[in-house]
């Protein structure tokens, strides 16, 4: 699996040679729509942001509000995987063992199991779900089969849970969904700067850009990590990110509707601009 990231490096050397002798050439974006996406028989693996679900302390309202409408969802035939994150919990256990002395690798570890205590509480609310939290990317296509919603939290250290979704999109040929408490991705924290950029679209180059300086950090607090980001590429993965407390608007993306979100794939390149 390493393999992507030295891929990256290599490309992002191209990339670095292109722009010095002028040659790069820049991607051009239709005007079709990229606002709704029809489901058929589509399986969406969810990456669900812990702070989605949990505020000082889990939030039953709202984890029952998320578990009631993706059940509704799948009572009308729509799939889904989900991967249930940290937030702040993950981020507070991490900064307390990171001051009590302890290495990267076991606040990860810590960070962990507190998704797996989220992804088990979600697990209690959804009335289909798999009633384990799984930990193994491959059982999911069995889970599916029987019927039954799979939910994973994290699983393994340096890699969040929207890398994880990621790879259960990729095994599973679905689309990654992240629900986050943002309406998608921006070019700067739009919690934090007036001045930032908000991206209907973005490929997946584009993307990478965007996190080239990010670091991989326990509990980091970003859209999408590196790791996601090159998953989604190497697969051609479509990648949707919106805010998940807007659950109306969740459904109206899975029903082919128009949504507010930003949607990740390759543009969209005419023949004459091809040729171009």
């Amino acid at each position: 699996m390493f393999d992507i990231f030295e891929d990256y490096a290599r490309q992002a050397e191209q990339e670095e040679k292109k722009s010095s002798d002028g040659s790069a050439a820049g991607s051009v974006v239709s005007s079709q729509s990229y606002g709704s996406y029809s489901s058929g028989e589509t399986i969406y693996a969810v990456s669900v942001g812990g702070s989605l679900l949990i505020e000082q302390k889990p939030s039953s309202s709202q984890i029952a509000k998320l578990a009631e409408k993706i059940s509704s969802l799948h009572r009308e035939g729509y799939k889904f995987a989900l991967v249930v994150g940290g937030g702040k919990v993950a981020r507070n256990y991490a900064a307390s063992a990171k001051a009590l002395g302890a290495n990267n690798f076991v606040q990860d570890e810590l960070g962990i199991m507190i998704t797996r205590a989220n992804a088990l509480l979600l697990v209690q609310a959804l009335e289909a779900a798999h009633e384990e939290v799984l930990t193994d990317v491959k059982k999911a296509k069995h889970v599916l089969e029987q019927g039954k919603i799979p939910v994973f939290g994290g699983l393994m250290p340096s890699f969040t849970t929207d890398a994880v979704a990621a790879l259960v999109a990729e095994e599973l040929g679905g689309v990654f969904v992240n629900l986050t408490n943002v309406d998608g991705i921006y070019s700067l924290d739009p919690n934090k700067s007036p001045r930032a950029k908000f991206f209907e679209t973005l490929s997946y180059d584009k993307l990478l850009s965007l996190m080239k300086l990010s670091e991989s950090k326990p509990a980091q607090n970003i859209v999408l990590d590196l790791p996601c980001c090159l998953i989604l590429k190497r697969s051609r993965i479509k990648g949707i990110v919106m805010n998940g407390f807007e659950l109306e608007n969740f459904e109206a993306m899975l029903k082919g509707q128009d949504f507010r979100g930003t949607v990740i794939e390759e543009p969209y390149v005419t023949e004459e601009e091809a040729e171009d």
